[in-house]
């Protein structure tokens, strides 16, 4: 017997745009997972990467308790030192040390106490967390160190434990003044005092300035 052709009937309609939905669903899932994956392949953030990277390689090494640093360290040359709140302690030391400007990286200023009235003295109120930008203090405290640099003066950074805001001043100024890479600029003050450590977000910052600067020179290169 011949088959009879006509047209589908109503379940069989129901059938196919079930099929047929199934289907597109299964591949707007599928459409939906690939583009997730390139979003988050896409969206990596380069500045984010450079900083775990420096944190893995340069910073992540753990020196023996017993090694303390000298309070303050001599950093660069023959002018840059960098400490903690210890390094104040002792006026007498500083003045030996010819010390003749501070930089005082802080929450709570120093005692004027603690510094003498022939020091020049910059006070930066900043905290060592992630919210507080220290980027606008950069080009200051470079002006400060190299003013002081070139009247042939010795600076002192310090913060509280000389670990993160202070390095992260010699760093900008390492930077702004030597042509140093943010990672050269670590590497360097890491050799001279082993505990250094600037947080995440003064890397980041770091990192933003020593773009601008780059990108300010090429511009003067071009012209």
């Amino acid at each position: 017997m011949a088959a009879a052709f006509g047209p589908p009937s109503r379940s069989s309609k129901a059938n196919a745009t079930s099929s047929y939905r199934l289907l597109s669903t299964d591949r707007s899932k599928k459409s939906t997972a690939i583009t997730k994956t390139k979003t988050v392949e896409d969206v990596i953030d380069p500045v984010e990467q450079r900083i775990n990277q420096i944190n893995m390689h340069l910073l992540s090494g753990k020196a023996p308790r017993h090694v303390i640093p000298a309070e303050p360290t001599l950093v660069f040359q023959r002018f840059l030192f960098l400490g903690g709140l210890k390094s104040l302690n002792d006026k007498d030391y500083l003045t030996r040390l010819n010390i003749t400007h501070i930089i005082s990286v802080v929450w709570i200023q120093p005692r004027a106490a603690c510094i003498t009235s022939t020091m020049k003295h910059l006070f930066i109120k900043a905290d060592d967390c992630t919210s507080f930008d220290m980027s606008p203090y950069f080009e200051q405290t470079c002006q400060f160190i190299d003013e002081a640099r070139q009247a042939g003066g010795r600076v002192l950074v310090h913060c509280a434990c000389g670990v993160s805001r202070s390095s992260t001043i010699c760093c900008a100024y390492l930077i702004r003044h030597h042509s140093m890479s943010v990672e050269e600029a670590l590497i360097h003050l890491r050799s001279r005092r082993h505990i250094i450590r600037p947080n995440a977000a003064f890397l980041r910052q770091l990192i933003q300035y020593s773009e601008l600067i780059d990108t300010y020179k090429r511009r003067i290169d071009e012209n």
